[in-house]
């Protein structure tokens, strides 16, 4: 399984030598994906509830479009979360090896 993973892992940074720039600068990023979301929250979460919609519009709190958004949001926040601590906890588990 790890030879399998480390094939993906090798053709994505050839696929995009890019990566390996970025993941240099990882805090920076990871804040910006975090304003990002916040950003998302307001946008998903609290707009909709501060606007006057009638019940079966788009735009209304209760319809399937918005519940969608606030879905993939949590989502989003989930994974964001497990990135932020599986990258930080595996940065300092190799830092702490002798």
């Amino acid at each position: 399984m790890s030879l399998g993973l480390g094939s993906v892992i090798v053709s994505a940074f050839e696929m995009a030598p890019w990566l390996a720039a970025i993941s240099r600068h990882k805090a920076p990023v990871f804040a910006a994906v975090g304003a990002l979301l916040a950003l998302n929250y307001w946008l998903a979460v609290v707009r909709p509830r501060q606007m006057n919609c009638a019940p079966g519009e788009v735009c209304h709190v209760d319809s399937p479009a918005m519940r969608l958004n606030r879905v993939l949001f949590w989502i989003s926040i989930i994974i964001y979360a497990g990135a932020v601590m599986f990258t930080f906890a595996a940065l300092w588990w190799v830092r702490m090896q002798p």
